[in-house]
């Protein structure tokens, strides 16, 4: 089974990180202080790291997990409340921010993402459809902001943007490959890697684009490529 260590004082934080990694079957080890968790790391072995910035020494805790035998392809996560934070993380070798407060679906759907993370990197590496074709995000002042699409699905999507994304709230737009069919979408960010890569979670999706996107990945998962690529914008 895989296993997480999850640092935060937080009563609700934990509920939630809890629940959902438990309906993930991912195992969580509990610490309230970074020395438990830092015994923790040293007498044991986690596929996964998560601290809460709140939590005195949480960034510690990720620069001990980086220094010790074992973790080298651990799954390093913060949850986050402000940009400060983030940028904090991010130096010291968080791979994923969860942005606070926290909420169930928001985490189930970021947790998700890295789950699979954490179970391709116990397996070495596994053979996943990926896509790479262009989309724009729409900030809440209109500003356009491009990307490259990196995987999606019905719930959500993965996206590589040119730069930092300063909201979390986005309209998207792109023309999925060997279609004439334009997807509309809001969406909000639910983790962030250091790549500038982001998990977007639908929360607007029309009964007609959510149509059209499932027939089209009924399609691809059909294929054998494991990779559909198209030019560029």
């Amino acid at each position: 089974m895989l296993r997480a260590l999850l640092l935060c004082e937080d009563d609700l934080s934990v509920r939630i990180m809890a629940r959902v990694f438990k309906d993930l079957g991912v195992d969580v080890e509990h610490c309230l202080h970074a020395l438990g968790a830092g015994k923790a790391l040293t007498s044991d072995c986690f596929d996964a790291i998560a601290v809460d910035d709140q939590v005195s020494g949480a960034l510690g805790v990720l620069n001990q997990a980086l220094t010790l035998p074992g973790y080298e392809k651990s799954v390093r996560i913060m949850l986050a409340g402000t940009p400060t934070s983030v940028a904090a993380a991010f130096q010291t070798g968080a791979q994923v921010i969860l942005y606070k407060p926290l909420s169930q679906d928001r985490v189930r759907y970021g947790l998700r993402a890295v789950r699979n993370l954490m179970a391709r990197e116990r397996r070495g590496g596994s053979k996943r459809i990926q896509v790479d074709f262009p989309v724009k995000l729409i900030n809440e002042k209109g500003r356009t902001i491009s990307g490259v699409m990196e995987d999606i699905s019905d719930t959500g999507a993965a996206i590589r943007c040119v730069e930092q994304l300063s909201s979390t709230r986005f309209d998207f737009e792109c023309t999925l490959p060997d279609t004439q069919a334009m997807l509309r979408a809001e969406g909000e960010v639910v983790w962030q890697r250091a790549d500038r890569t982001f998990g977007i979670r639908f929360t607007d999706l029309s009964a007609s684009s959510r149509k059209t996107l499932i027939e089209w990945l009924r399609t691809r998962a059909g294929t054998k490529s494991e990779r559909v690529l198209t030019a560029k914008a």
